[in-house]
Order: structure tokens, then sequence, then C-alpha cells
């Protein structure tokens, strides 16, 4: 009752000039009523389905809505291994990856909510997995319009604003080396986020399961140690859509963007055979993002702090251009990796510091929702305590085709 006296009130004392918005909308942002109650008294309309980067079903007498999207990526790949490492050269089709995306909203987009699952795990993927595998799994909570909101479940972390874009709207067939080496993949957990400044400003501060051995992917916690991230985002052109790498929107107003991240965990790890060993880890992630007119430029830094005393440090840096605007791409990258003299765990095992340059031609029959790619890597790797001549060298061709329907 008190409710819906408020609402009549309203309705008398606000002039006609404010009515660009509806009421609901006005009451929502000044907190007065949540997202659902606001649907709650709105006219219900015929529901529908509609296409858009997805098969698109709203109800709008329920306030709910879903979509269901299909990624796939099918390449062709040369592998030429150095053979003085004793590695044999490889050559073969795949598929990379088989995925489903099935997302939507209830009671009137106050939750939103997301299940996607891998059909295929692959090698270079930082999750690798037995396929099948679910990546994301979790509920969103934003009672109002102000960019505020928890979200709960397993969904991936902020470091890493490469690893943070989906790899259907990647400029390149794979994420750099560098990227995939710092980021610390998906986990469960918590974060609350908001903006400021009409969406200039982003913020989120996150709490996940830490990563002790038999911790990860689709894993529950093995003990009480967590991983907690935090994370902040300026826009000081404007709002930017950092997370879709190209610009094949071809922005007619240049647009900038700028990250931080920090992320701190404990671990429990295997030291010897029935001991283990706590493990601190800090990252420090920057990265920087530029669009205009057909030209993109993104750039990211990181430094980890291990206290085994190991600080790997890396970045890469890469820019791309449409010489036919909206269709037909041209791509470089630069990576630089130090794995502090082979002390850092993963790729870095045996390994002082790494190179890689990449470059791509890409051709866009439909934005990232459908292209192909025909690239080139060569990652070059300092071998502990090996001079120039046993340097290891890995040249990779590759062709792939990407759907996102």
């Amino acid at each position: 009752m008190r409710k819906a006296t408020l609402l009549a009130a309203l309705m008398l004392v606000i002039p006609a000039t404010s009515q660009a918005k509806t009421l609901e909308e006005l009451l929502v942002e000044k907190g007065v009523i949540t997202k659902g109650e606001a649907g709650g008294v709105s006219d219900a309309g015929a529901s529908k389905v509609y296409w858009n980067r997805g098969t698109r079903i709203e109800f709008p007498d329920n306030g709910f809505t879903t979509s269901i999207t299909t990624q796939i990526q099918t390449r062709y790949a040369f592998v030429d291994n150095d053979e003085d490492a004793g590695l044999r050269n490889t050559s073969g089709f795949s598929v990379n990856r088989a995925r489903l995306v099935i997302a939507g909203t209830a009671l009137n987009r106050e939750f939103s909510y997301k299940l996607q699952t891998d059909f295929v795990g692959t090698p270079n993927d930082t999750e690798s997995a037995d396929s099948p595998a679910v990546r994301d799994a979790y509920i969103q909570w934003q009672p109002c319009e102000d960019g505020t909101g928890i979200r709960m479940g397993q969904f991936k972390t902020a470091i890493s604003r490469q690893f943070n874009t989906d790899q259907a709207a990647l400029q390149f067939a794979d994420r750099s080396q560098v990227s995939e080496f710092f980021t610390i993949g998906r986990a469960n957990g918590a974060m609350a986020f908001g903006t400021l400044a009409d969406g200039m400003i982003t913020g989120s501060a996150a709490i996940f399961n830490g990563q002790s051995t038999g911790e990860g992917l689709n894993a529950g916690p093995v003990d009480t140690k967590h991983t907690g991230v935090l994370a902040v985002r300026v826009n000081p052109m404007g709002k930017m859509n950092v997370y879709e790498e190209s610009d094949v929107d071809y922005t007619e107003d240049a647009a900038l963007s700028f990250g931080a991240a920090y992320s701190y965990t404990q671990s429990e790890v295997p030291f010897e055979q029935g001991v283990t060993s706590t493990v601190d880890s800090q990252i420090v992630n920057l990265d920087a993002n530029f669009k205009a007119a057909g030209f993109s430029a993104n750039a990211e830094f990181f430094y980890q702090n291990l206290d085994t005393d190991s600080k790997p440090t890396g970045f890469y840096a890469q820019g791309g251009y449409f010489v036919v605007p909206k269709k037909v791409e041209l791509a470089a990258r630069y990576g630089f990796l130090d794995c502090d003299d082979g002390s850092a765990p993963g790729q870095c095992a045996g390994v002082d510091k790494s190179n890689e340059v990449s470059a791509t031609i890409n051709y866009y029959f439909w934005k990232h929702s459908l292209k192909a790619q025909l690239g080139y890597d060569l990652v070059n790797q300092d071998l502990v305590g090996s001079n120039d001549s046993n340097d290891r060298n890995t040249n990779r061709w590759i062709f792939q085709v990407s759907g996102y329907f």
C-alpha cells in the first residue's frame, strides 16, 4: 500500500519534461524500488524470439529472458619445432573450441546468470581439462541501474585484460604466451563490483578459493586458503569495450582505457613426498588500450612475486589496422617473458627468457561472430645455462575459422 501511494504521488509531482524515462525507471534510479518491483508494475508484453549474437527468448509476463549461443573454432596448424631439442614437427587439423553458452536474466533483469561449457580441452588453454568441462557458472544480482552488483559462482578472475576477453573476440588466434602465463584463470568465488562517473570508472573486489593442489577449475576447496583480487579501470575518453579486440566497429571518436589489477594467493603445494609447503603469490597487472577509425592497440605488463624468491615479469604489445574498413585487418604482436633464470613454474621451467613475435591477417565476414584468421608465430626461448646457439625456436603457421552464433 505504501509503494502504491508513493507511485501515485510521484505521478502528480514529476513534471512532464522528465517523462523521457518511465516512472519505473526513475524510481529504480532513486533506489525507491528494485528492478524486479518495477517490472511488476509494468504492462505485460508478448513473448518474442529473435537473434542477437545468439538466439534470444524473452518472456515479459514473467520478467525472464534467456539466450543460447554456440562457439566453434576449427583450425589447421603447422608447427616447426626445434628438432635439435628432440621435438617433432606437427601438422594437422583440430577443433580448438566447441562451446555452448546459456545466459539470461530473471526478475526483470535484477538477476542474471551464465552457464558456459566446452566440449573439447585445448593444450594451449589456461584451464585445459578433459572434455567436456564447465567454464562459467554464476548468478549475478544488480538491484539498481548504477552498475553495482554481486556475482557468485565460477567465473574469470580479473588478472589480465586479455584473458578476460572472450576467445571469440580476440585479435589473434590465441592469446599472448605472456598473458597465458600470468593469469590465474577461472575460480569459484564471489565478487562485488560497481561504477562511477557514468561508467568512466569501474572497479571490483573478489575472493576465490585458493590455488592449492587439487583446487581450480570445477573443483571445490581443499583447505582454508583463498585468493583475493582487486581491479580498477578508467576510461578517460568515455565508455569503451576493452573486452573486444580490434576496432571492428570503426570507432569514430578515439577511445582510451587504462586498467590495473592485483591478486594475492596462499596455496599448499607438494614440497617432497608426504610434505606440503605454503606458497604466497602476488601479481600486479597493468594494461592500456586504444581504438580509433579502424586502428587498435593493446598492451599489458605483469609482475609476480613468489615467496620462493622467484619474480617473473613480462609484457606484450599488439596493434592492428583495417586496410579494408570492417573487413580486412593486419595485426602484429611482440611479447617478452622473463622467467627469472628459470625459477618460475609452469612454462618457465628450464627457461630464462622467452620472446614471441606474431602476425596475422584477419577477414571478418560478420565482425567477431564469423571470421577467418591466417597467422604466424615465432617463439624464441633462452634456456637456462645455454648459449645463443642452443636457444629453442618454435615456428607456427595457423589458419583458423571462428563462428559465434
